[in-house]
């Protein structure tokens, strides 16, 4: 079973991310940012990537259910990631 865990950021920083830009804030920069404080757990990618990925592990399941995993279970788990979508 897929499970993430929540990750905490302290107030400070982000008010220091939002006080220490100049103008706006970018989604490459947040993401950038969201990374950082997370050691690389977390990254920011657009959600239709994210959809289209999903798209095809699903299909690449239902095609190769003859190797040496249950694509009922990867069936199973694609649908966990998508109630993230």
């Amino acid at each position: 079973m897929l499970t993430v865990k929540d990750r905490f950021i302290p107030r400070e920083e982000i008010s220091n991310l939002l006080w220490g830009m100049v103008g706006d804030i970018s989604t490459h920069s947040l993401s950038m940012w969201l990374k950082s404080k997370t050691d690389d757990e977390f990254v920011v990618v657009p959600r239709e990537f994210c959809i289209l990925v999903v798209s095809f592990l699903e299909r690449q399941a239902v095609a190769k259910d003859h190797l040496l995993f249950d694509p009922q279970k990867v069936l199973g788990q694609l649908e966990e990631i998508k109630r993230y979508l």
